[in-house]
């Protein structure tokens, strides 16, 4: 994946600015704390100020962590094409300061999009994932890749912003896939991004079977439990049913229409007291939710089977999913 960083810087402070070099600061200022410094008010007073005072004290904090770090000797002359970095921590702050080569001129209420970086050639691992409360009900492909040296990136955090994602479509041009807002990465941190939907991929739940067992009866007005028995017909007039397990087989089917092998990661949540019965090599990712992964060939169909056994009333005694490593056994 080729990757390449810009930047839109606005300026909307009045001034006119010709021949600027463009100093950016990226990541966490605790701007509540220098605030309150340069107010000499405590730090529980600086929401009584007003809006219009904040804000000329948060362009001061900026201007002072930018000189600081010229004062460090942080940034190379303006026709230096170096690039120069440098991390800067203070008290409860950590931010990361560069600038960009060259000069440029911007007009007050204008903007201007800059570039950060050049081009690099970035590792990157596709996988398909299944997770409803972070994708929503669909297999949805992700391209994940950190920003970490071994991906020749993590030379600086990425501030928050936009990622657009396009492919070579074979005949000298681009061809666009998807745009995704990111938030601030640090150093080392993963970048996940989410292209939706492959309509190559058909993603099925199939309840194969299902049946209740483990059935105990309460005797109204006593302390006794009975277990039906299998082929029992005749209960107690005064019994009524006060625990049971429910058994639901599952295939889950999954079709690569593809033409190269993909990796499937699926979390389900599965809530009340749960036994997870398979001869996938299924995980815990917590105490409700189990995982499990598969890697599909192309142009081949899989069938990743497993049963479910909710257990409900008398029967439950805890609200958590026990895996059982075995394959599914066959309900009566």
């Amino acid at each position: 994946m080729s990757f390449e960083g810009f930047v839109r810087v606005h300026n909307n402070s009045g001034e006119e600015y010709e021949n600027a070099q463009i100093r950016l600061v990226v990541g966490t200022i605790n701007l509540v704390e220098k605030i309150a410094q340069l107010a000499r008010v405590p730090q529980s007073d600086v929401g009584r100020l007003g809006e219009e005072t904040r804000r000329d004290y948060r362009f001061k904090a900026a201007k002072e962590s930018l000189a600081k770090a010229d004062r460090n000797g942080v940034f190379f002359d303006a026709d230096d094409k170096a690039e120069a970095k440098a991390i800067t921590k203070e008290g409860l702050s950590e931010y990361f300061i560069f600038s960009i080569g060259g000069t440029e001129t911007i007009a007050s209420g204008w903007s201007k999009k800059l570039r950060s970086f050049e081009g690099r050639q970035a590792p990157f691992r596709v996988a398909y994932r299944y997770r409803p409360a972070e994708y929503g009900e669909q297999l949805v492909r992700m391209y994940l890749l950190a920003n970490d040296e071994d991906s020749k990136l993590g030379t600086a955090p990425l501030p928050d912003g936009a990622v657009r994602l396009f492919r070579d479509n074979g005949r000298d041009g681009l061809s666009y896939l998807a745009a995704q807002t990111i938030k601030y990465v640090p150093i080392g941190e993963r970048i996940e991004l989410n292209l939706g939907a492959d309509p190559q991929v058909v993603f099925e739940l199939i309840p194969r079977r299902t049946w209740r067992d483990e059935i105990w009866m309460h005797v109204v007005g006593t302390e006794t439990f009975r277990r039906i028995e299998d082929g029992q017909t005749e209960v107690d007039d005064r019994a009524q049913v006060a625990g049971w397990d429910d058994h639901v087989r599952f295939d889950q089917r999954i079709r690569n229409y593809s033409k190269k092998p993909i990796d499937v990661e699926v979390r389900r949540q599965l809530p009340g007291h749960v036994r997870f019965r398979s001869a996938l090599a299924a995980k815990l990712h917590d105490f409700q939710t189990v995982e499990y992964a598969a890697r599909i060939p192309a142009g081949q169909t899989a069938h990743l089977e497993y049963e479910v056994v909710t257990s409900s009333g008398r029967n439950a005694k805890q609200n958590n999913v026990t895996l059982e490593s075995t394959s599914p056994k066959a309900g009566s």
